[in-house]
């Protein structure tokens, strides 16, 4: 992994192979919190179901799986993950009818695939990732997200420390935010 950018409200990783955009996850995960929305953009084979599979590991939810076909999947965890994935719905009024906010005020935490397609989102208590494939390697990925409220803020700045350090830990150097983690 390597941190392109960090502020608080903003963060950019590079991730070079499918776990370590799972590792990410967990990163996510081990900082999410009751009621935290996380909306996931990227086109088809980006890695959304790999970073939501990261955040339902450190949740202590079982195996997960893209639910494009059945819209949207419940697992049980330390705190409840709801897996949303909106790509084949066609409008805005679809997502819309999905009550969302019925699984945010219950405490779980949701994860929208494909929420450019959701409408009405929260707008606090959210982090929003896009990822995007990062130069020429098919597996290499730059992760964007974006802290929406105040709560969302804390979450980012303790996952930027998290990162930081890990990415230090295993570089063995302490200098430079911009070292590569390697597994």
């Amino acid at each position: 992994m390597r941190c392109l950018l960090h502020s608080t409200r903003k963060l950019e990783i590079v991730t070079f192979t499918e776990e370590e955009t799972r590792s990410l996850g967990r990163h996510i995960g081990k900082r999410s919190f009751p009621g935290l929305t996380i909306l996931m953009h990227g086109g088809l084979g980006m890695g959304k179901t790999f970073l939501t599979q990261g955040i339902g590991s450190a949740l202590g939810c079982g195996k997960i799986k893209s639910p494009t076909f059945i819209l949207i999947a419940e697992h049980q965890g330390e705190i409840p993950l709801i897996h949303a994935d909106l790509y084949r719905l066609n409008s805005y009024t679809e997502a819309d009818a999905l009550d969302f906010e019925n699984y945010i005020d219950n405490g779980c935490v949701l994860v929208v695939e494909w929420a450019e397609r959701w409408h009405t989102h929260p707008l606090s208590d959210t982090i929003d990732i896009t990822i995007n494939q990062y130069g020429d390697n098919e597996f290499s990925r730059v992760v964007k997200i974006k802290a929406l409220g105040n709560t969302a803020e804390n979450l980012l700045g303790a996952l930027s420390s998290d990162i930081l350090e890990e990415i230090c830990e295993k570089e063995g150097n302490y200098e430079s935010t911009g070292n590569r983690l390697h597994n």
